[in-house]
């Protein structure tokens, strides 16, 4: 059996029947470079507006008990928004790991940008702050007629 499409060995997780309920536990994922081709640098803020669009539900797959719930996107919303794996039917825990990954890298980009923006604001509103103080002060200490 395999874990991933590099075809080495391990389980393979399945879709859940009344025999085998669950996916074997503690799954490691094949990532090694050196099973690896083609290998280019994501493009993480495309792939995070991708997945804000993305559509995630709760479920229970037609054979569970009906209190039984998951959570995550259809197979074919997935491959539409991603064009990952080679089937709309499911897609690879490591595909949806790296969109994961990719999302948080870019969300950590936008919210360092945007703390690198507050404190410039912060700055600016603190010298004008400082110069309507100036000119409060001297407004003030002018004779009134």
């Amino acid at each position: 059996m395999s874990n991933s499409p590099a075809g080495l060995p391990g389980p393979r997780c399945f879709t859940p029947t009344a025999t085998t309920p669950t996916c074997p536990g503690n799954v490691p994922l094949v990532s090694d470079r050196n099973v690896k081709k083609h290998v280019v640098p994501a493009d993480t803020a495309e792939i995070l507006a991708k997945l804000s669009k993305l559509p995630i539900s709760t479920w229970t797959y037609n054979n569970e008990a009906d209190g039984l719930r998951h959570l995550g996107p259809m197979a074919q919303d997935f491959r539409a928004s991603f064009g990952l794996g080679d089937d709309e039917h499911y897609y690879y825990p490591v595909d949806a790991h790296g969109v994961a990954l990719a999302s948080i890298q870019a969300l950590d980009r936008l919210v360092q940008s945007q703390q690198e923006q507050i404190v410039r604001l912060e700055r600016k509103n603190a010298a004008l702050a400082r110069r309507l103080g100036h000119i409060e002060k001297r407004s003030a200490a002018e004779p009134r007629p």
